[in-house]
């Protein structure tokens, strides 16, 4: 095994940014039949996949504050088929992970995955956005959630000045 040794007497050169090259990998790019852009990236031969959904539906897009957010969180939440257990656990099994997240302008779902479930998983995700309830007793732990994550936040001084 080969050591490496480092010039503490010298500074390494500094480069600049704007020189910084960056190669990304080439894309597919489709349109599905209901007139839905699709990016595709090889990654290669990697047993794992992330399907992004991004929605035009994020906060500039609400007329009170906090729905969009809500409406995006309480997505694995229930259907009416499932509750919200019966969601996490078929996730849990085929060992993925279903991220949500709401931006300004957008809102998002990130599935991470492993190739061979994609058939198990994308009918559930599909479930969640076609078919979400949104249970009562779920928005109203959300809404505690989100009440002491606030409370918790307004003794931040990092957050404060942020809003």
């Amino acid at each position: 095994m080969e050591l490496l040794t480092v010039d503490r007497k010298n500074a390494p050169p500094i480069i600049d940014a704007v020189n910084f090259h960056l190669e990304l990998k080439p894309y597919e790019k489709f349109t599905l039949d209901n007139g839905v852009p699709v990016y595709a990236v090889n990654a290669g031969a990697e047993e794992v996949m992330l399907v992004e959904l991004v929605f035009f539906a994020g906060n500039s897009f609400e007329e009170k504050n906090v729905v969009a957010a809500a409406t995006n969180f309480l997505l694995k939440n229930g259907t009416t088929k499932k509750k919200a257990f019966q969601i996490n656990e078929h996730f849990e099994y085929y060992g993925s992970f279903l991220n949500r997240a709401c931006y300004n302008e957008t809102s998002t779902l990130t599935l991470h995955c492993l190739n061979k479930h994609i058939g198990e998983l994308l009918p559930v995700v599909e479930e969640l956005i076609t078919d979400s309830i949104f249970p009562e007793e779920e928005l109203a732990i959300f809404k505690q959630n989100q009440k002491q994550r606030l409370s918790v936040s307004l003794k931040k001084s990092e957050f404060v000045a942020g809003r």
